[in-house]
């Protein structure tokens, strides 16, 4: 089972403890230093004073009486650090050099205000696209693994959670692994993995833990089940009754309570006219705000214009159309297309990030909209690219199941996987 770092799950303590990281770098102090990055943390009150609380500076004379590697505030910066360097925060690669990334930066920024809609985003982003190595060459994204488990498996307990960390990699061969250990005692699985009480332990402790945060799962006592949507964990557990069936009886994908209807003229409407205007973070140059704010209403215009085209599609098949949270699911008798649109600017870096991005929404979104589903309806995911992508991103979608389309001038193309999921509906991909 990989190792992961189990100092600090608070989200609102790791932007504090950033702001500790870059005020050390301002004042000319190094974060590298483990003595350095522990007292400044447990001033900030990132950190506690131990089991028995004492006054701060108390606190901090009886760790320096002891030797370093017993210093519990060395070992508690230790292992942030590692876990800003997971998320991407920060980059200590340097022998002794601590550099914050904008997203530090930005995560410092955010110190000391509540969880809001904005800060939510950008740790989910942060957290989902964890890339966390292990051995033999491999890697795995614990967060995606640990939604697909909970989709798999509702009900879970917090401690079977621990099986995040046990996966090599994210291919749907070693995510049947894991789901299949879940259904052992908790005793069995720990021997048949080789791991100690302890390891199993720490293994839970973190990335359950922002899942609860980030409103991507409802505890229920020590129990998890996904939530409706994003964000929405305490809004509803996914499950309840299937909604009206089909015609002659035939079951209907259950919408989550979150979507809505919509028609090829309503869906995406985000960003169509040309007055829209797109928030971006703050900056100190206003001509590089405005110019990020260009680039960003025209990917948005750009995103919803190729929605609209794959709703007219769809709809044209007399096909029922929903969106929110997802992009679209259009929805007939017992088949429902399940779709994620993603926009690209032409480089390789942006390309694996908006197929990263499509796998973990389209794996998500199935869960809850196939899960409270009567009967043996069907969901066809979907993913629809701007441009074509890689041969090798398309296959390894399609080994997830999913089917990969694109435009080309107005129709689209797409795979063999895509003409069997959607060759009723689109001529060309016949």
């Amino acid at each position: 089972m990989k190792g992961f770092p189990n100092q600090i799950a608070d989200l609102g303590k790791l932007a504090q403890g950033l702001r500790c990281v870059v005020q050390l770098l301002d004042d000319r102090k190094n974060p590298r230093d483990d003595g350095v990055l522990g007292e400044a943390l447990v001033r900030a009150g990132v950190i506690g004073t131990g089991h028995t609380p004492m006054p701060v500076e108390e606190y901090i004379r009886t760790q320096l009486s002891k030797a370093k590697s017993r210093q519990s505030f060395r070992t508690s910066a230790r292992g942030l650090r590692e876990l800003y360097r997971l998320l991407g925060l920060i980059d200590d690669t340097d022998a002794g050099v601590v550099v914050v990334t904008p997203e530090g930066r930005q995560a410092a920024a955010f110190a000391d205000e509540p969880l809001g809609a904005r800060q939510t985003e950008f740790w989910r982003r942060l957290i989902r696209n964890i890339r966390h190595h292990g051995s033999h060459d491999t890697a795995s994204h614990p967060y995606q693994v640990l939604l697909h488990l909970i989709a798999r498996k509702p009900g879970i307990t917090r401690a079977k959670c621990a099986l995040t960390l046990e996966a090599c990699d994210d291919s749907p061969e070693e995510l049947e692994r894991i789901v299949g250990l879940a259904d052992l005692p908790e005793d069995e699985i720990r021997t048949r993995i080789g791991v100690s009480k302890a390891n199993w332990d720490n293994a839970k402790k973190v990335i359950p833990s922002f899942a609860e945060q980030l409103g991507d799962v409802i505890k229920t006592g020590d129990t998890y089940q996904l939530a409706d949507a994003p964000g929405l964990g305490g809004e509803g557990v996914v499950g309840g009754p299937p909604e009206p069936t089909g015609r002659a009886g035939a079951a209907v994908p259950r919408r989550p309570r979150t979507s809505r209807a919509v028609t090829p003229t309503t869906i995406g409407a985000a960003g169509i006219a040309e007055s829209d205007e797109v928030a971006v973070a703050p900056d100190l140059d206003p001509a590089a705000a405005a110019a990020a704010n260009r680039l960003r209403l025209d990917r948005l215009r750009r995103h919803n214009l190729l929605v609209r085209a794959f709703a007219t599609r769809l709809a044209a098949a007399e096909m029922t159309l929903f969106e929110d949270p997802f992009d679209i699911l259009a929805v007939l008798g017992q088949v429902g297309i399940l779709g994620e649109v993603k926009t690209l600017d032409g480089s390789e870096a942006d390309e694996r990030e908006r197929v990263r991005d499509a796998l973990a929404q389209l794996l998500y979104y199935e869960a809850f909209v196939t899960a409270p589903v009567a009967g043996e309806a069907t969901i066809h995911k979907v993913a629809c690219f701007e441009r074509s992508i890689s041969a090798d991103h398309q296959a390894w979608l399609n080994r997830s199941g999913i089917a990969t389309i694109w435009m080309v001038d107005e129709h689209f193309a797409g795979n063999a996987l895509a003409a069997e999921f959607l060759g009723a509906y689109f001529e060309e991909l016949r």
